[in-house]
């Protein structure tokens, strides 16, 4: 297991939901031996995604797309959210908009996977056919920064990112 292939911020590649999912485990444990402080984000053709943090301490974050940060849309339905609480996801909280789980060790990363890949087919309804876009970059810690100020501003990047989908959708250019 090596190092994981860093795309950089806003630099997607696309892929299979299939692929994503089978190599799933490949990339969340290079992530946990990699030092580098990492994100990865696999959004699907409706705007939804899922996305990775490593940790400075090495502990590898899942987190699931939330209704919580993505203005007006609608994400996930009340039979998703039930879906994802009684898998294990722990809810949003205000400092973490997306539902999450997070991985101390391999057995939290084989659970990780299994969550993530239920999340991907049964409650996002993607299939092994669809495509999905993945872009991975390396957070750069300033000499104050803490890496929730770096998720936070990574989730404000990815906000505006939605609303500008969410308008060419609707036809709002």
């Amino acid at each position: 297991m090596g190092n994981v292939h860093v795309t950089g911020p806003g630099k997607w590649v696309r892929s299979t939901v299939g692929s994503f999912v089978a190599n799933l485990p490949e990339m969340l444990g290079a992530m946990a031996v990699d030092r580098r402080c990492l994100v990865a984000i696999a959004e699907f053709d409706d705007g939804r995604y899922v996305q990775f943090w490593l940790d400075p301490d090495g502990q590898v974050v899942s987190e699931v797309i939330s209704n919580r940060n993505i203005g007006e849309a609608v994400a996930l339905s009340s039979d998703d959210e039930h879906m994802l609480r009684a898998a294990g996801w722990l809810e949003p909280y205000d400092t973490s908009p997306n539902w999450q789980f997070r991985s101390h060790d391999v057995t939290g990363l084989m659970k990780a996977v299994a969550m993530v890949a239920s999340a991907v087919y049964d409650v996002l309804g993607e299939e092994p056919r669809n495509v999905v876009s993945l872009q991975t970059w390396a957070v750069r810690h300033g000499p104050a920064s803490t890496t929730d100020q770096e998720r936070q501003e990574s989730r404000v990047f990815y906000q505006d990112e939605l609303r500008s989908l969410e308008r060419r959708v609707e036809g709002w250019s």
